[in-house]
């Protein structure tokens, strides 16, 4: 039946004038489709090695080719400067760079391609300007045996970038605990953990440490390694448009690439940003702290709802001080 229906309306449109002739424009746009239509390649920069020879030799290859446009993207280096044979890697932001960038703009609007960018180098976002305390954050949890008759624990290390946020004390291992029964402990004197006297059973303690990923931008160009941006951090998404987004403009001048890029958003294991508590409180309205182990252990019947808060407050912060100001950088240049 559906077969019949559809030869039926087959016929339909061959038989109206019109329709005919509007199918045939559709058909002669793909064949020839307008500059705005036509498809875009992403231009990776390995590197970034490149001479203005070489890089209009392929806008014009482009353009013959039928393609609209590019996105320019700075990536790792192939090969070691080679000074004997003239080849040379130029570091990311550096005046060698921004010059092929300018020279790139300008070839580009003469052969009438349109230019994106990505704003930055490899992904996520991140790079040298980035310090470990706008890096990305996550929250760690350090689980630690209570040994039978122990009544003080030293507490765990922090490395720079980190903070103790709470102590709460478990039923269970560091491998099993719990989490129903943990309870806060707050008394922390001298660098250690003092205990209840009277503990039955093993017990685990368990340190929420706001901390840092670690992780480091990927495929990163030479002179743009680094760590990866704090995407819920506004000040750190702030400085890196600064730092970095307003030296890439500086190669474009009147003429401004069409769009910026966001390679990737694979900040992996980030769930945490310095003042996450601050702003839960501010948006949930209450506070997150007694309900941390929540986060990985069921507490009972709260547990989905808790989660469901803490992932909320994540996207918000996401939306609020990643997307929106590069977005607002974006329409500002």
């Amino acid at each position: 039946m559906l077969s019949a229906l559809g030869s039926g309306l087959r016929g339909a449109v061959i038989q109206n004038p019109d329709q005919a002739s509007d199918l045939a424009s559709l058909q002669r746009a793909f064949k020839q489709p307008p500059e705005d239509s036509k498809i875009m390649m992403r231009w990776w920069w390995f590197g970034p090695s490149v001479t203005q020879a070489e890089l209009e030799r392929e806008m014009r290859a482009m353009k013959e080719g039928g393609i609209g446009g590019f996105e320019v993207q700075p990536v790792y280096p192939l090969a070691l400067d080679d000074a004997d044979h003239g080849f040379r890697n130029y570091p990311f932001l550096s005046d060698e760079f921004i010059e092929m960038l300018r020279f790139t703009s300008s070839k580009a609007r003469e052969l009438g391609l349109r230019m994106d960018l990505t704003l930055g180098s490899g992904w996520p976002y991140g790079g040298p300007s980035v310090p470990i305390t706008q890096a990305a954050g996550k929250l760690r949890l350090e689980a630690i045996a209570v040994k039978s008759g122990v009544h003080r624990v030293p507490l765990p290390y922090a490395a720079t970038g980190e903070k103790l946020i709470a102590v709460f004390l478990a039923k269970g291992d560091p491998k099993s605990f719990a989490g129903k029964t943990a309870r806060e402990i707050s008394d922390i004197r001298d660098g250690t953990v003092r205990l209840p006297l009277e503990l039955q059973g093993p017990h685990v303690l368990l340190f929420f440490i706001s901390s840092r990923t670690g992780q480091m931008v990927k495929r990163a160009a030479l002179g743009a390694e680094g760590f990866v941006l704090d995407h819920y951090d506004r000040v750190a998404v702030k400085n890196y448009l600064e730092s970095v987004g307003d030296r890439l403009i500086e190669a474009f001048g009147s003429n401004p690439p069409r769009a910026i890029f966001c390679d990737s958003l694979e900040v992996y294991g980030s769930d945490w940003t310095s003042d996450f508590l601050e702003e839960f409180r501010r948006r949930r309205g209450y506070g997150l702290e007694p309900y941390l182990p929540a986060l990985v252990s069921s507490v009972g019947e709260k547990t989905g709802a808790i989660r469901h808060d803490w992932g909320q407050t994540l996207t918000e912060l996401l939306s609020e001080r990643f997307v929106v100001p590069v977005e607002e950088w974006a329409r500002a240049h």
